[in-house]
């Protein structure tokens, strides 16, 4: 419902750049269009495979998008059964509770990039089906057709993770074939014994298919920046460097990740809210010290075990990646959320203590539904894009194209179901007033910059009233006539695109 009603208060350049991506692949009959301008990666098992095919049973973007929404949501619980199922949990209340809790938006971030955004569903859906498929053919017993159908399942993901870009490969690629490999080391030293390649990478099957997952996911981003990078339009993490020590505080670090599991700064103790940030520090301390314990009982089932220290190595990895280079709080999202088929599996221990194993579960499904309540009362009052409607409505009557920078194009687009195109002229960072190169190849289909496309109509310049107002004697504005203004953005006309193009070509 909240999808419904919500999206197009919520909407942004970002998020709709997914649904014209998935107009795009309708139009042009496939799901990867090189007609399109990708952005950090390019998708290759993303929300256009389940958005693309809707367009053939409506038109209606907003309707799109929400049922594509709640269908990708569908998909967190279905492949986090499948890792529990395949991890032995037994207890059908702990396997519901745990669908029930990835489902939930726990916080902004999680609502934004996961619930409503959709961006982060195929990588943790992927994700948690991929380490499944590791652990049942690495340390499980299965008949013969059912282990050919995983590993080729297996072979054909690893290949394809890579070939999506690094991200897979950091998120839980390396993580396996790190941790496996490290482990059968410390194993062979321990015994004193002595090494043949053969018994190590072939015969001890963990070993085998960790490192058959890096090969191939290896073999796969070499494919992405050597061929897919010449076929498709996006961006490469070849050019990614280092921050400087100190960059990023600790205090930075905290504030983020448990803000990810809806912990929130400046509320009432004595609120809805308060005692949710309360019960979150709770659950933190209880599920570290559950996590030690339970790494410590080597009665635990193996597979269980290895799970464990899987989930450890990724959250590891990827908090050193993402504090170390790029920091954004949402890339913490891919790995913390194997926190909680940590849980389930701390909850059916048999060696950890009733009172630790109730104080976890208790503290930690009160925090995030408390967290959850929090978001869906902020969710159901918010308008984010009040101040849109007006000027969305001026340009639905009397435009059909023009230009804004990135936080204003896409969107736009959007709210008026496609009938008014923006194509982006940059400054997405918000660093400076207007860019100076117009065309910004990012989240828009090519077709926007063919010289014929739309020459012959009037096209306009959506530009906020700050950006207005940071350079008003900009030659662009000289050029064009206003024709309309509110409290929060301008809008001028021009004769075509040629003018345009040329007024902003000209401007100083």
């Amino acid at each position: 419902a909240a999808c419904f009603l919500k999206t197009p208060q919520f909407m942004n350049s970002d998020m709709a750049s997914e649904i014209m991506l998935a107009k795009e692949c309708f139009t042009h009959k496939t799901f990867w269009p090189r007609s399109w301008y990708y952005s950090t990666e390019i998708r290759l098992l993303h929300t256009q495979l389940i958005a693309s095919p809707l367009f053939a049973f409506t038109s209606s973007w907003l309707t799109v998008k929400a049922l594509s929404a709640v269908i990708l949501c569908l998909a967190l619980p279905f492949s986090l059964l499948f890792l529990l199922n395949t991890l032995k949990v037994k207890s059908v209340w702990l396997k519901l509770l745990c669908s029930l809790l990835i489902f939930l938006p726990w916080s902004d971030t999680m609502w934004g990039m996961v619930q409503l955004g959709n961006y982060y569903i195929p990588h943790i859906a992927l994700s948690f089906v991929y380490t499944a498929l590791f652990i049942s053919l690495a340390y499980t017993e299965m008949t013969t057709k059912k282990t050919k159908i995983f590993t080729v399942l297996f072979f054909a993901l690893a290949f394809i993770s890579g070939l999506s870009g690094i991200r897979p490969i950091l998120n839980f690629q390396l993580p396996i074939a790190a941790t496996i490999i490290a482990l059968a080391i410390r194993r062979m030293v321990s015994k004193q014994e002595e090494f043949k390649f053969s018994r190590f990478f072939i015969a001890d099957k963990p070993v085998f298919y960790a490192s058959a997952n890096i090969v191939l996911g290896g073999i796969g981003y070499v494919a992405n920046s050597l061929v897919l990078k010449k076929i498709f339009s996006f961006s490469s993490w070849n050019e990614a460097v280092f921050n400087a020590i100190g960059d990023i505080q600790f205090s930075d670090v905290q504030r983020d990740i448990l803000g990810l599991f809806g912990f929130r700064s400046n509320v009432l103790v004595f609120s809805p809210a308060g005692m949710a940030n309360v019960t979150l520090y709770v659950a933190a301390f209880f599920f570290i010290v559950c996590f030690a314990l339970y790494l410590k009982k080597q009665e635990s089932g193996y597979n269980r075990r290895i799970f464990i220290v899987l989930a450890a190595v990724i959250i590891v990895i990827n908090s050193f990646v993402t504090i170390h280079t790029a920091y954004v709080d949402r890339y913490f999202i891919p790995a913390f959320v194997y926190c909680i088929p940590c849980f389930a599996l701390f909850l059916e221990s048999a060696e950890l203590s009733l009172l630790k194993k109730y104080l976890l579960g208790v503290s930690s499904a009160v925090a995030l539904i408390t967290s959850s309540f929090v978001m869906y009362s902020k969710i159901l009052m918010a308008d984010g894009n009040g101040d849109k409607n007006a000027v969305c409505r001026f340009l639905d009557k009397n435009y059909s194209f023009g230009y804004a920078t990135f936080w204003n194009a896409n969107v736009f687009t959007f709210l008026t179901n496609g009938r008014v195109e923006v194509a982006d002229i940059g400054n997405r960072a918000g660093e400076e007033t207007l860019p100076r190169e117009i065309e910004f190849l990012w989240l828009s289909p090519d077709f926007y910059w063919e010289e014929n496309y739309k020459s012959d109509v009037p096209v306009f310049f959506l530009v906020t009233q700050e950006e207005y107002e940071r350079s008003p004697e900009h030659n662009i504005f000289k050029s064009g006539r206003e024709v309309y203004s509110d409290d929060f953005y301008r809008v001028f006309d021009y004769e075509n695109k040629r003018t345009f193009i040329n007024s902003f070509s000209n401007a100083e």
